[in-house]
């Protein structure tokens, strides 16, 4: 059920709830991207973005009366001893996904159905099939299809679609290249809803739920390794340049060219507090950030001597080193502790 992979959101350190929550529908301000980013959870960025905040707080308080998580504050959860056992032997039992940082590189819905709409077309193109109910109504999402099958319609088509989805399906195990197949529509055969799916293969239709969406990542992940196919074309257009906004990755490409943030915000015609947030993202999600071009020799010695006796950086106040350096930018504290974090994961 959806509570347990709620569970497997949270730590045994205290994290503000609704921040991972925002995590998971992809809201991307520096602060959601931090909580993500300290918690070791941004290969969940967008991956539950239809979900509503009213259904995970109900199966955040399960889980509070269940004894597998608490309330240290308000506002903040915490794993308990017997919630971490429960992780552990959801671990095991639980599809555990594995491909979903391609919500951070891809704009996966919108090829979900996409990819869904030119199988459905190939299909029915196979059997010489002109009349039938597209899996989408959307027009904007019909008419990208419609281009895309111009341009690669050839006796060949039918042939290098099922070379890509073969290629694919062979480098999976049984019952996941099996949920794939089944989950597709193609000619004659509607494709099969989660229920259906979790009742063949004894699922719950959560975990059938998550196995897709991982899927279909896999999918992607493959179709980028494979790019000259004509589902490899269809999803190229769909692919991040990185997975920084754009407007933050100009401040960061400015920045790197050896301009300064004062300049970048009069060039641009943007707040000082805008460019600082800009550099904030670029330095949560490209981990080969230079900061010590921002943080001094003297600023950083200030905050580790500060922040010695504290390892856990998410319990650090910025009170603390205000007190010692009033005139401190959070923007530099901030900075830092996103350096230490990311420096921890090498």
């Amino acid at each position: 059920m959806f509570a347990d992979y709620v569970l497997l959101l949270f730590t045994t350190a205290p994290r503000r709830a609704k921040a991972l929550f925002n995590v998971c529908r992809g809201r991307r301000t520096v602060s959601t991207l931090f909580a993500g980013l300290t918690a070791d959870r941004l290969a969940w960025l967008d991956s539950w973005h239809g979900v509503p905040l009213s259904k995970f707080e109900a199966a955040a308080n399960e889980l509070v009366q269940a004894g597998w998580l608490q309330i240290p504050a308000p506002g903040y959860l915490q794993v308990t001893p017997a919630g971490v056992d429960q992780q552990k032997k959801l671990t095991q039992q639980l599809y555990q996904p594995v491909a979903w940082a391609q919500f951070q590189e891809v704009d996966v819905r919108r090829f979900n159905v996409l990819n869904q709409l030119a199988l459905q077309v190939v299909s029915e193109f196979s059997h010489q099939t002109n009349r039938y109910y597209p899996v989408t109504t959307d027009q904007g999402m019909q008419a990208t299809v419609k281009l895309w099958f111009r341009r690669w319609h050839s006796p060949q088509l039918v042939s290098q679609v099922v070379a890509e989805l073969t290629g694919f399906l062979t480098t999976l195990p049984s019952p996941l290249a099996d949920v794939f197949a089944n989950s597709l529509t193609g000619f004659d055969f509607p494709g099969q809803t989660d229920q259906q799916l979790a009742q063949l293969f004894q699922r719950t239709p959560v975990e059938i739920l998550v196995m897709r969406k991982d899927l279909n990542c896999r999918w992607i992940a493959w179709l980028r390794q494979q790019p000259t196919g004509p589902l490899a074309a269809l999803l190229q257009p769909l692919v991040k340049a990185n997975p920084v906004s754009v407007s933050a990755w100009q401040t960061y490409q400015d920045f790197q060219q050896g301009a300064s943030l004062a300049q970048i915000a009069t060039r641009r015609r943007l707040k000082m507090s805008t460019v600082r947030e800009h550099l904030l993202e670029a330095a949560i999600l490209t981990p080969s950030f230079p900061f010590e071009q921002l943080l001094q020799p003297e600023t950083r010695q200030l905050l580790a001597e500060t922040y010695a006796q504290t390892p856990s950086l998410t319990q650090w106040r910025f009170e603390q080193v205000q007190a010692v350096a009033p005139d401190l930018d959070f923007f530099y504290f901030r900075l830092y502790q996103i350096m230490r974090c990311q420096r921890a994961a090498d």
